[in-house]
């Protein structure tokens, strides 16, 4: 897969860096996130009994529901990981079969009319590779690809916590008071777990 081969090709720090987020990202959303959220309308207490009053409050508190803002920020978040390990996918996929030709002598694209062909190509071209010479030997850099993958990366981190800031802001407050129809006078609403929201 192109996660195993990103992982071949990066460092053993990177590597250990690339899991933990992935891990620890998951790991919040499912294991602390969803517990925390699952109950929140039902929990989201006004002191009305107007019908409906709570239900607009709580659209007005929360207008994205919380766990599903974090779902789709951790998807986002992995996206750039996704397009780096598929670019060095096809990167080592075309060299393996230069080398090979350079090995072998291919002309043209004679040999590659199926996808079995190219696996054995690339096959025998592994296999092969102690038979080229050292000046065909080269070090792929993927550098500029990485250096892009983490622009991008820290750009919808920013972009996400913007959005996090206006949706919800950084702290839960304990108390939220709404007036909006069809509540006839301001209300005062209660969110569970404030405290452990926020942090």
């Amino acid at each position: 897969s192109a996660l195993t081969l990103f992982l071949t090709f990066s460092s053993p720090l990177g590597k250990i860096w690339l899991m933990l987020i992935i891990l620890l990202r998951m790991a919040v959303v499912v294991l602390a996130g969803y517990p925390l959220y699952q109950d929140e309308q039902e929990r989201f207490i006004c002191n009305t009994l107007q019908p409906g009053c709570s239900n607009v409050c709580y659209d007005l508190f929360s207008p994205v529901s919380h766990f599903r803002f974090l779902l789709i920020q951790t998807v986002s978040i992995l996206l750039p990981y996704a397009a780096f390990s598929i670019y060095v996918l096809h990167k080592v996929a075309l060299y393996i079969v230069r080398m090979h030709c350079l090995v072998h002598g291919c002309k043209g694209n004679k040999g590659l009319s199926s996808p079995k062909d190219l696996k054995e190509l690339c096959r025998s071209a592994v296999v092969n590779r102690l038979d080229c010479g050292a000046d065909h030997l080269r070090v792929l850099n993927f550098s500029g690809a990485y250096t892009v993958h983490l622009f991008f990366r820290t750009l919808l981190e920013a972009a996400f916590a913007a959005v996090q800031y206006f949706l919800f802001g950084f702290f839960v407050p304990e108390r939220f008071s709404c007036y909006h129809s069809p509540c006839t006078s301001t209300v005062d609403c209660y969110i569970s777990r404030p405290t452990e929201k926020s942090i």
